[in-house]
């Protein structure tokens, strides 16, 4: 009988390659899996959602009180509770763009888990309060996102365009083009 001699991958082999995958691993890696962009985008997509929530739901409080046709001076808003205080400022019934309008009435920690700035109203144009990821640069202007990065004014970020009068509703404007 003869004996027949087993063939297989010797050590170095099997170590070559291993380093191999590895290397690809490291380099491939992080162009599949951009998790923390992916969950900016998330994080400031529900933050458009609960803008939304927020302005519908203080529009309905200020017809309640029929204070939907008021400019609004900052001191005009309604009460969320049942203490009697204004709760959130009010322009023509809905939020206005402030830490004391559409941020109050969203309630989310701004200090902590985001980054906001106000862009305040000029010539006519009204205030915009901006909500963004941290570490996402604040926008001087609004742009909407198209998909691409590199304009002017792109970031992760959701503003908050005040109502310009009473038969305007405020808008809420989202670009997610700089999601790192």
């Amino acid at each position: 009988m003869k004996a027949t001699k087993q063939q297989g991958f010797t050590l170095i082999e099997l170590i070559i390659v291993i380093v191999i995958l590895g290397i690809l691993a490291v380099t491939a890696a992080p162009r599949f899996l951009n998790l923390q962009g992916d969950a900016n985008a998330a994080t400031v997509q529900g933050v458009r959602g609960a803008m939304n929530s927020a302005k519908d739901i203080v529009y309905g409080k200020a017809i309640i009180e029929g204070i939907q046709g008021d400019a609004g001076d900052g001191t005009i808003g309604v009460d969320l509770g049942t203490d009697g205080t204004v709760d959130v400022t009010t322009s023509f019934g809905y939020p206005q763009a402030a830490a004391t309008g559409i941020a109050a009435a969203m309630d989310i920690d701004l200090a902590n888990d985001f980054a906001s700035n106000v862009i305040a109203a000029t010539g006519g144009t009204p205030a915009i309060f901006v909500v963004r990821a941290t570490g996402s640069t604040a926008p001087t202007a609004v742009v909407a996102g198209n998909g691409t990065g590199g304009e002017a004014n792109d970031g992760c970020y959701v503003a908050y365009t005040e109502a310009a009068d009473a038969n305007t509703p405020p808008v809420i404007t989202l670009n997610l083009d700089d999601c790192q």
